[in-house]
């Protein structure tokens, strides 16, 4: 997630320097986040569970 606009170039230039092939878009709008180590709460919409796998 980005608390900043970020455009399409930019955002697929990112994972593709991390060595990411694949990646997954979610519309702001409905996309929610919770971290409390960071203190980003967002805790006013239904969640849904995404689950990832790295390997290096």
């Amino acid at each position: 997630m980005s608390k900043e606009p970020i455009n399409f170039y930019d955002f697929a230039q990112y994972f593709k320097d991390m060595g990411c092939n694949n990646a997954l878009y979610l519309d702001g709008y409905v996309s929610r986040t919770y971290l409390p180590e960071q203190n980003w709460i967002q805790a006013d919409g239904n969640f849904g569970v995404i689950i990832g796998v790295t390997s290096k």
